[in-house]
């Protein structure tokens, strides 16, 4: 497929930056987008890259687009309407600026244009500071996958759950809950037959960074926040917040929680990213965002590399293997296995542009895709 033939010059300009920042996502790689195609839904656009295409139209057109854009542009036709409002409103304001040249006058309008700058600048600087492996050979005379090893399991786990949720809802520092919950989770983990090994180590803890992980399988945070040696903030969306058992856990046991979604939100959450990697904090991300039954890596969303990016930490890749083995995606029944855990080299900001941070993202994702074993 091809993208569609433009009908005019503004459209032709408008799919030009379109596609400029899908080849640089290597997203649509098959050339379906025309002006009706929804960037996000369709074609998988992040929500912070799209802080950067409101950019190149600011540019292209020479308007200055309000924030309500990001509400109400789905597709690159809707943006079209939104630089031809923005275009009219400024041929008004421009009319009115010349019956209006009182120093006053003067005045408010460059406050005006100072204001409409500095609002781009701040969210340019916020969102520029977003398995295969094999099983093992377990003896346990409770087949992996069968009815009676499922119901063994389910008889584990409902007391683990219930003492995780005791942990977290008891007064006590965020060190000792953790500490108490790590050896409950391993003795439940030797009682199920699941073995952790974790093959290299994190950097030095004096310095804050960003774990990022590949995602096959609901035990990968669980996985990681156990057996890392290093203690690290689990990152999740505020749709977990709420919940009543997963929810009061995650907030007893410190994981920040965030927005996920249009610009605006996404840019908002990356600064609360920013702020806790300043406390000195490790936080732990999964960029494919959820989980799938499929096999391989999705495309990463780009919070954690603008947190990267705009706290100047690293970002350190590790691969997961085996979690899809033991619980797959969508299935209540665990199997006994090995999950392996391998610790790749920290990746470094090259910069804050937005091509460095895709730049980032690729190599971390690379990174990832060797260690996990899983291509995209």
């Amino acid at each position: 497929m091809t993208d569609e033939t433009p009908a005019s010059e503004d459209e032709r300009l408008v799919l030009r930056d379109v596609r400029a920042l899908l080849d640089q996502l290597q997203l649509d790689r098959d050339h379906t987008l025309t002006m009706q195609s929804r960037l996000s839904d369709d074609l998988g656009v992040d929500s912070l890259a799209l802080v950067e295409l409101c950019d190149q139209f600011e540019r292209t057109f020479d308007v200055t687009l309000p924030d309500e854009v990001f509400l109400l542009a789905t597709t690159p036709q809707q943006w079209l309407d939104a630089i031809t409002e923005a275009r009219s409103g400024e041929a008004t304001s421009s009319e009115s600026e010349q019956n209006d040249d009182s120093p006053q006058g003067v005045a408010q309008s460059a406050t005006d244009r100072l204001t409409s700058i500095a609002r781009r600048v701040f969210s340019a600087v916020r969102t520029a500071l977003d398995t295969r492996g094999s099983a093992s050979a377990n003896s346990s005379p409770k087949a992996g996958g069968s009815l009676l090893y499922s119901l063994y399991a389910w008889v584990i786990l409902i007391p683990f759950a219930l003492s995780i949720w005791l942990l977290a809802v008891l007064p006590m520092t965020l060190s000792r809950r953790r500490d108490a919950g790590r050896a409950v989770a391993r003795v439940n983990c030797r009682a199920l037959g699941i073995s952790v090994v974790v093959d290299g180590e994190l950097p030095d803890s004096a310095r804050p960074y960003v774990v990022a992980s590949n995602h096959s399988s609901f035990i990968d945070g669980l996985v990681l926040y156990v057996f890392l040696k290093e203690p690290v903030t689990f990152v999740s969306s505020t749709d977990m917040e709420h919940q009543f058992l997963l929810g009061r856990i995650m907030r007893g046991f410190g994981c920040v929680f965030v927005d996920r979604g249009r610009a605006e939100r996404s840019a908002a959450s990356v600064e609360i990213l920013v702020e806790t990697i300043r406390s000195g904090k490790h936080l732990l991300i999964f960029p494919e965002g959820s989980i799938s039954p499929q096999t391989g890596l999705r495309v990463f969303h780009l919070g954690a590399f603008e947190t990267a990016a705009s706290s100047n930490c690293p970002i350190v890749p590790v691969g997961i293997r085996g979690s899809r083995n033991v619980l797959s995606p969508g299935s209540f029944r665990s199997r006994p296995g090995q999950v392996k855990v391998s610790i790749g080299t920290p990746v470094m900001p090259a910069g804050n542009d937005f091509g460095d941070r895709v730049a980032m993202r690729d190599s971390v994702r690379d990174a990832i895709a060797r260690l996990c074993g899983e291509e995209s």
